[in-house]
């Protein structure tokens, strides 16, 4: 019976971390449909702002050209009109004058005749129609303004999204965690064109959590960390107050920014720490390596009590009054056994 309600409650666990996983996961679901939404909505407001600006182009270059091209017909249409009225005036003038000149054979009158003959010959060296050319001065042909934008088509059929970088990935070998900061490497996936082409910068983002799956990771706000020129960085002055923190990095080219490597949940681990002796507990004696407990007003008592014997604890720096600040020195560090049975405290920085 007991051995059953032992595999029964094994069973119990094992979907109550189902279940849980599962609404993390449904949270998760919930979250990319509306990051999803969110993201369409302003690509799709991008590409018709760019399809905006490129017919605003496309009309205003037309609307030039197609003054050039009326500016041109208006000169030619001047030039013509010019040459229109001139000819109809010299043709007037001409014909008044042929008249002139029929009606002349006909005087009797040798003197008159003389007279007259002599008017003609002034007047035909002075007609406008001895002195006006005879030819268009422009011709209709506007050749010279025909265009073929087939190029220019073919260049707007092979319109497409801009290319982004690959996503990186968190190189955990190379990644650290000390000193309240942690390190963070990770590896680009390539350059080419293909990958989106050369990256000029990356983005790290990080979170703390309790939780080591960095995907049931819900509610902390992400952190920023932008114009990262290596493929490393150190994200310092941190306070381990969560058990990891997890984060995440993507590649930036030119245009845009792709996506994010996969989250990775890096273990913040608790540090032995020296106190500095000036500034310790009274009853705390500070040497070296070695921490030791002398409580005052007790006679003959071991300078070094065990935990066993006596409930030690240790607090951090953070968590100890001092009117001057503590001066904490962060390194690895044997202890000696009279607080090794103590379990090892987180630290607070």
């Amino acid at each position: 019976m007991e051995h059953q309600k032992e595999a029964l409650r094994r069973i119990i666990s094992t979907l109550a971390s189902k279940n849980e996983e599962l609404h993390h996961f449904l949270e998760s679901v919930d979250n990319t449909v509306a990051g999803l939404q969110e993201e369409s909505c302003k690509v799709m407001s991008d590409l018709e702002e760019e399809l905006e600006k490129l017919s605003s182009v496309l009309k205003e270059r037309g609307a030039e050209l197609g003054d050039i091209i009326n500016k041109e017909k208006q000169r030619k249409e001047a030039e013509l009109e010019r040459q229109l009225l001139e000819g109809r005036n010299a043709l007037l003038s001409c014909e008044e004058l042929l008249e002139f000149a029929n009606q002349t054979l006909s005087v009797t009158n040798e003197e008159e005749f003389f007279t007259a003959a002599k008017q003609i010959k002034e007047r035909v060296t002075m007609a406008p129609a001895f002195r006006l050319t005879t030819r268009p001065m422009v011709s209709e042909n506007m050749s010279q303004y025909t265009v073929d934008f087939s190029t220019e088509r073919a260049g707007l059929q092979r319109l497409y999204f801009l290319p982004v970088p690959g996503s990186p990935e968190i190189d955990t070998s190379r990644c650290a965690v000390r000193d309240n900061a942690i390190t963070v490497a990770w590896q680009p996936i390539g350059e080419t064109a293909e990958d989106g082409g050369p990256i000029e910068r990356y983005e790290l983002e990080y979170r703390k959590t309790n939780c080591d799956n960095p995907l049931r990771v819900t509610g902390a706000c992400w952190e920023k960390i932008c114009d990262i020129r290596n493929t490393e960085v150190t994200i310092s002055g941190l306070k381990f107050d969560t058990l990891f923190v997890v984060v995440r990095v993507r590649a930036r080219n030119k245009a845009a920014a792709g996506e994010f490597s996969e989250p990775v949940a890096m273990e913040t681990r608790a540090f032995n720490f020296g106190f500095d002796a000036a500034t310790a507990h009274a009853e705390l004696k500070v040497q070296g390596d070695t921490i030791t407990w002398e409580p005052q007003g007790v006679k003959g008592h071991e300078a070094r009590l065990r935990s066993k014997d006596n409930k030690t604890s240790f607090r951090t720096a953070s968590s100890v009054p001092s009117e001057a600040p503590l001066h904490l020195h962060i390194r690895r560090q044997k202890v000696e056994s009279d607080v090794s049975d103590l379990p090892e405290s987180r630290t607070r920085c």
